[in-house]
């Protein structure tokens, strides 16, 4: 039976989450999606938040994400990435209706605007907490590779004779 493009996509997240760190999955993969899948062509699109995490996946786990579906699915797939493009409506003056209050209209549109940029912040905040978990699990890994019992210094080192040091 033909596995479908959700399961293909689940089965490439639970890989790639094996494979990676907590931190890397969390903050670059967890959220991404399947925009278009081509099996004819052998090509994924997927979709990122923003042009920072496309440029990051394009540079940096571009390879990563074709081997983890050519895993998955025993063929290798060109990847590429897509962004969610903003469109902002500009209206003609006959398209605007002439009872707005200016004041009334700005204040919205600063409500609006607002609200956008706290949506961003809120985004921006759960991957900064997801890149310090990452940052506590390092942490917790140096601090116990720092309690291995080994001597920071060589153990075959020799204590210098008093005739040596004077060149005899």
């Amino acid at each position: 039976m033909m596995k479908t493009i959700e399961q293909i996509w689940k089965e490439t997240l639970e890989l790639l989450q094996r494979k990676m760190s907590r931190s890397s999955f969390e903050t670059w993969i967890k959220g991404l999606t399947i925009q278009r899948f081509d099996v004819e062509k052998k090509t994924v699109t997927i979709h990122a938040e923003n042009e920072f995490t496309r440029q990051w996946l394009e540079t940096r786990l571009k390879q990563v994400l074709e081997d983890a579906i050519e895993e998955i699915t025993g063929d290798r797939y060109a990847v590429s990435f897509s962004v969610k493009v903003k469109t902002y409506v500009r209206y003609s003056m006959e398209q605007v209706p002439t009872r707005i209050d200016p004041q009334e209209e700005q204040e919205r549109e600063n409500r609006n605007l607002l609200l956008q940029v706290l949506q961003e912040l809120q985004m921006l905040h759960q991957r900064l907490d997801r890149m310090e978990g990452g940052l506590d699990d390092i942490k917790k890994e140096i601090k116990n590779a720092g309690k291995l019992k080994r001597p920071p210094w060589p153990i075959s080192h020799k204590p210098r004779h008093e005739n040596e040091e004077k060149g005899d």
